[in-house]
């Protein structure tokens, strides 16, 4: 029996109208915030192959969290219906303890069991899904400091943080609800010590969360101090790798509201569904968001535009090129031999034709900067002043 056919049978018509409203409203924001997903999947996918004719881990685990996402949806939205339902009825009944059920008895608790399982797979996959967008980024995170010793032990590092991070909120959903049986009776986790206990748990998990996104973060914003790059390309690209505080934003008004909701129900026990539902909408946004986020880092090219302008502005200035023009000036392939570059290429084995890459590398040694500055006659023709950077390192 579908939700609409059962909403007729609530006693009360305001009661119908609530739960039929919000549910829709709630199954079309989770369908679009997926839809959302899919297409910066998809965009990202397609330009990385575009681009690069193949695609890397980073890519894998976005689309491996898109996939997680998808069955999130679907779990989130077979599940919500039997929660407004049992919600609204223990609104009903109590203000009338003789109102009928909406459901037979035994259909009515089987498929709030079977809304309780679906609930306890939820907050795996919505992990899963979470922890995918943060192993994507630092993959991406991997490729940038290729032949940097030290920023590579420092990743290791990091990935184990988050993977330890990752285990502990999965083993915290199976300490949820003691004994693990309990979590899908046909009363569920709803004693005084169980929302306690289950207070406590979101909590710890959400800590952990902002905990691994915050270590992500910190490993290229420290490398990019360290980078001899205009003010406007660092700026930029400081705010790209710090789009993990956006997943935190979300993490932190999931615990408000989730927490809120279980606070509420054990004063009152007419709100017990009140946290199911909120609990499930705010993990689908985290969760989308996270995806969608986790997505950005490949599109840095588009902080070097300026950049690669330049370059073509004063290009009749540049070094002796291999190839001729459009080639690989002599000094930039010493430069970039193993160098770090933000197209998260290989840099052993691929060498830029536009020698537009910007290196990770921090420059060791003395580097001098020299300043040319070009006047052109009254008689020749007015383009204005051209200057031109160059960079003579000195091991």
């Amino acid at each position: 029996m579908g939700f609409n056919e059962i909403m007729p049978r609530l006693p009360s018509p305001s009661s119908r109208l609530f739960a039929n409203g919000f549910f829709s409203i709630d199954k079309a924001l989770v369908w679009v915030l997926w839809a959302a997903a899919l297409g910066m999947t998809v965009f990202r996918g397609s330009f990385q192959w575009i681009l690069q004719r193949r695609l890397y881990a980073d890519d894998y685990l976005i689309i491996a969290g898109l996939a997680t996402l998808t069955a999130l949806s679907v779990v989130i939205t077979a599940m919500l219906p039997q929660f407004y339902l049992a919600g609204e009825y223990t609104k009903v009944a109590a203000k009338d303890p003789l109102a009928p059920l909406p459901l037979p008895p035994d259909e009515f608790v089987a498929r709030t069991i079977a809304a309780l399982k679906l609930m306890f797979s939820q907050m795996l996959l919505f992990w899963t899904t979470l922890w995918a967008a943060k192993f994507s980024i630092l993959f991406f995170v991997r490729r940038l400091i290729t032949g940097l010793p030290r920023y590579i032990r420092a990743w290791w590092a990091c990935f184990v943080a988050v993977l330890l991070l990752y285990l502990a909120c999965i083993l915290s959903n199976f300490l949820t609800c003691a004994p693990l049986t309990k979590y899908w009776s046909a009363t569920g986790c709803s004693a005084p010590e169980d929302l306690v206990r289950a207070d406590a748990s979101i909590r710890f998990a959400t800590g952990a969360d902002i905990a691994a996104d915050l270590l992500i973060m910190v490993l290229p914003l420290n490398l990019l101090r360290k980078l001899t790059i205009s003010r406007s390309h660092k700026l930029g690209l400081t705010v790209l790798f710090s789009l993990g505080g956006v997943i935190v934003a979300f993490a932190i008004a999931r615990l408000v509201q989730v927490t809120k909701a279980t606070g509420d129900a054990a004063k009152d026990p007419t709100t017990v569904a009140n946290g199911p539902v909120l609990l499930s909408m705010w993990s689908h946004i985290e969760s989308s968001v996270s995806v969608i986020v986790a997505t950005l880092p490949a599109f840095r090219f588009l902080f070097s535009k300026n950049r690669d302008m330049a370059r073509k502005t004063t290009n009749k200035y540049a070094s002796p090129m291999i190839g001729g023009p459009g080639g690989v000036s002599l000094r930039s392939m010493r430069r970039q031999k193993g160098a770090v570059r933000l197209d998260g290429r290989d840099s052993d084995m691929t060498i830029s034709a536009q020698g537009s890459e910007t290196e990770l590398r921090p420059f060791r040694g003395i580097e001098k900067k020299v300043v040319f500055e070009v006047e052109h006659l009254p008689q020749e023709s007015s383009l204005g002043e051209t200057k031109r950077r160059t960079q003579e390192p000195f091991a």
